[in-house]
């Protein structure tokens, strides 16, 4: 063994020799920085089917997380750079987002003439996820642009490709393709979703922003497919258009959106899984599209303190129903590295609706095991028909 690594460590330092002995390679410099984020609060919950729940949880505000990222000056205004990002639970210990870089895991190239490209483990930075950042009057927090979509603005993705255009005239595009890995054009290998039951298959999408003075407009269209290339769950594998805008006025900004989600594909084995028919409310089937349209607002009182608010209004076809999500947040720094956050949050549900405050991952499409005990399962979603109130707090550490 120890004769095999030193093989090993003679042939590496070996090839460097060489690299750096041709004629015309020279080392440009660089640098590599470690950050991270540690976020941990509590949260108060009412309204579930069962009562209510007092928790601690990492991340309400800003996922817990820690990595790596480089850049090196390769001359001509061109650079290199990488970024390696790895999440992980404040409570636990565990690693988050499903691998060890599952957050983030990419290399590219950047020039200020012709912009940037970059490939790799896109995770938290897929598109739409990406896009519904800037859109949203509350950063996705926990009651956000997500709730009532049910987690879908949390996509993730891999295997990806992607190129930023520089901004012209305020104008910006992104193109983002990832691929599924497959021999098969739509499907893919990547690994479960977020329900941990399907693979995700190929996904891509565009986004145009514009940004001048107090104004900033973006739309944003990506498509996530599952394992088979379908669109077969309007929460999860599904076309998402978002349209949204900013302005700001002082030390106000003003927020609003309108997003679409369709999946043609849909049927209740694709949703809940083959040989499982949980009883839905009356008239409501399996829903093939959603719509959520949002306002809101931010006002930084001063350096140290701000306000956020925001109303979030969504409905699905197909007798779904509809709901409300009304919110309400606070920050106070305490320095530049060191802030402490809350966030109160109501959503009130039509009769043929059971949206939570959850992150869809804990209260997904479908009922819970009071409406239906047979298989409903469990889940932190309110019974239908029925609101969910919450509110949290905590404090978030920069490094």
């Amino acid at each position: 063994m120890k004769k095999k690594i030193f093989v090993t460590l003679a042939a590496n330092s070996l090839g460097m020799v060489m690299l750096t002995s041709l004629p015309g390679v020279a080392w440009a410099q660089s640098s590599v920085t470690l950050y991270g984020i540690v976020d941990g609060g509590v949260e108060y919950l009412s309204g579930l089917a069962h009562g209510s729940l007092v928790h601690t949880e990492s991340g309400y505000a800003l996922p817990t997380r820690w990595g790596m990222k480089g850049v090196e000056d390769l001359g001509g205004g061109t650079k290199a750079f990488f970024r390696l990002e790895s999440g992980a639970s404040l409570m636990t210990g565990k690693i988050g987002n499903g691998s060890f870089f599952g957050r983030v895991a990419v290399v590219g190239f950047s020039n200020d003439a012709w912009g940037q490209f970059r490939m790799g483990n896109f995770g938290i930075t897929e598109l739409a996820q990406d896009a519904a950042f800037l859109a949203d009057p509350q950063w996705e927090l926990p009651y956000a642009i997500e709730t009532l979509v049910r987690g879908r603005n949390w996509s993730q993705a891999g295997n990806g490709l992607e190129y930023t255009s520089p901004t012209i005239h305020g104008f910006t595009l992104k193109g983002q393709y990832d691929l599924g890995n497959s021999t098969h054009w739509n499907e893919g290998a990547s690994g479960p979703n977020q329900m941990g039951e399907f693979t995700q298959g190929r996904s891509d999408g565009i986004q145009l922003s514009y940004e001048q003075g107090p104004a900033y407009l973006t739309v944003a269209y990506d498509e996530i497919r599952d394992g088979n290339g379908l669109f077969d769950n309007v929460y999860l594998n599904s076309r998402s258009l978002m349209a949204a805008g900013t302005y700001q006025l002082g030390a106000v900004k003003l927020y609003a959106g309108y997003q679409h989600l369709s999946a043609p594909d849909s049927t209740s084995a694709s949703v809940f899984g083959s040989g499982v028919n949980p009883v839905l409310p009356s008239g409501a089937t399996v829903p093939t599209s959603a719509e959520q349209e949002w306002l809101g607002a931010q006002w930084q009182v001063d350096p140290a303190n701000s306000l956020t608010a925001g109303i979030y209004h969504a409905n699905a076809n197909h007798g779904n129903g509809n709901a409300t999500l009304y919110t309400l947040g606070a920050t106070h720094n305490l320095s530049k590295a060191t802030f402490l956050y809350a966030e109160a949050g109501y959503v009130s549900n039509s009769k043929t609706s059971n949206i939570g405050l959850g992150d869809g991952f804990t209260d997904p499409y479908g009922p819970n095991g009071n409406d239906d005990p047979a298989s409903g399962g469990s889940s932190t979603a309110p019974n239908y028909g029925r609101g969910q109130q919450g509110v949290f707090a905590g404090i978030v550490h920069k490094f």
